[in-house]
């Protein structure tokens, strides 16, 4: 009597192709190595508003701005900036400008309110109390990107943002102002050879 195989040659075909295909991407795959990886996340709201003006003549330029918005570290600061100079003869009029910690600082969707005395360049101070409501409709915009820098790392980005504009009303008035906000997250992959 004589032994029949138990197995279809198809079934036996296969087998051998699978692990033949095993074989090479076992053989072929690069040693194991490690990924270090970085995280970050932002995310920022922020009010503007500014006035130029040009003389008749079209020699002097005066520009006042002033903003409210949240800093890295969570707080939130206001500033000021005030610039008029002749570009005929060149002479600056004045040029003060400064920055501070807001005592309020509240930021809806659509509106914004902040509160703060600001020392200026000049030893002088300005007190702020500032409210931007949004007009029209809001703009929304994004982007993203993938490179792959030099040392095997590569980095992935995305920001998102809106803007509005708005008016303010308060101890100050400008021609141009705007509301935004801003979410962004980056992650960077360094992969290191054993």
């Amino acid at each position: 009597m004589y032994r029949k195989d138990l197995l279809p040659p198809r079934l036996i075909a296969l087998v051998t192709a699978l692990l033949t295909a095993l074989t090479g991407a076992l053989l072929a795959a690069s040693p194991a190595s490690a990924a270090t990886i970085f995280r970050a996340a932002y995310s920022s709201q922020y009010a503007q508003g500014y006035t130029s003006t040009e003389s008749p003549d079209g020699c002097i330029l005066t520009s006042l701005s002033a903003g409210a918005g949240e800093t890295p570290e969570r707080g939130s600061t206001m500033f000021y900036s005030a610039l008029s100079f002749n570009r005929c003869n060149g002479e600056l009029y004045y040029s003060v400008y400064g920055e501070a910690p807001t005592d309020t600082f509240s930021f809806n969707k659509d509106s914004v309110h902040a509160v703060a005395t600001v020392p200026l360049s000049d030893r002088s101070q300005i007190y702020l109390d500032l409210t931007w409501q949004g007009t029209g409709p809001i703009a929304r915009g994004g982007a993203t990107s993938r490179d792959i820098l030099p040392g095997q790392i590569v980095q992935r980005s995305a920001v998102h943002g809106t803007f509005q504009d708005a008016v303010v009303t308060g101890t100050l008035s400008f021609e141009n102002a705007s509301i935004s906000q801003t979410r962004g997250s980056s992650m960077l992959v360094e992969i290191k050879s054993p």
